[in-house]
């Protein structure tokens, strides 16, 4: 009868929806400094997490990173500035003995989410006195993109780092930006081992590209330890929900 049919397309939607809510976006991690870096390291892959990681060395050019799931993405990555690497002073303070200061990496695993990984936070990417601009490439120009940026850095002159999205490789017009702190103000021995910035929803820009750029709030150096780009989940799924709430409205409706 009418009401069957209808109770079955409801759940053959439901079921559908549900997957489609439980899918996870693609997610691209970067850890900024590794194993042939200057006093870096490289995240394990799979990190205890499961996730995949591109660990790379400041001012290299990467093309199709691997997503979480070890996946090519198609994504370039390439810095337009010097740039310089480290981890001294970053979240396992004096790491002069390096690589056996890697265990003393002092973060927040759980407040920092996929960027909650030693390696990953252990060293940095940073300016030599100033901005630091980088191109993420290729990127789809039908989709939007989230940028989750992880700073953390001892005793350097200014406590807040700001990351910025530009629409061309001029700088000179601003898309969106945020700020974080990388050592607590008025306590710089404090490095910062549990917050991110994000800045949400960016469409790509000239020629299917995001132009970043990080410094230190005051115009010192900024730090930019590790970031993840993820792709901004398709609208469907909504639409999904809203049929599948409907044919539950349709069947109260038969029902009375």
């Amino acid at each position: 009868d009418m009401k069957s049919i209808c109770m079955k397309i409801v759940l053959a939607t439901l079921v559908i929806a549900g997957l489609a809510v439980t899918t996870q976006a693609e997610t691209i991690l970067l850890d900024f400094g590794n194993d042939t870096s200057w006093r870096g390291a490289s995240v394990p892959n799979p990190d205890p997490n499961g996730n995949y990681w591109n660990s790379l060395v400041p001012g290299w050019y990467y093309t199709d990173l691997v997503d979480a799931d070890n996946n090519g993405s198609g994504i370039n990555f390439g810095f337009s500035t010097p740039v310089a690497t480290d981890s001294y002073n970053g979240p396992a303070g004096d790491t002069a003995a390096h690589p056996a200061t890697i265990p003393n990496t002092d973060i927040d695993a759980v407040a920092l989410g996929n960027l909650g990984v030693i390696e990953a936070a252990y060293d940095y990417a940073a300016g030599d006195g100033g901005a630091v601009r980088f191109e993420i490439q290729a990127l789809d120009p039908t989709k939007l993109y989230n940028l989750t940026f992880y700073g953390s850095h001892k005793f350097n002159s200014d406590d807040t780092t700001l990351y910025s999205v530009y629409t061309d490789n001029t700088y000179a017009t601003l898309v969106d930006s945020a700020s974080l702190q990388v050592h607590q103000p008025g306590s710089p021995w404090l490095h910062n081992r549990d917050t991110v910035a994000t800045i949400s929803n960016l469409a790509p820009q000239t020629s299917d590209i995001l132009y970043v750029e990080f410094v230190g709030s005051l115009g010192g150096n900024g730090y930019l330890n590790s970031m993840q780009i993820e792709v901004v989940p398709e609208p469907a799924t909504f639409g999904l929900l809203g049929i599948a709430g409907a044919g539950l409205f349709a069947m109260r409706r038969l029902r009375r």
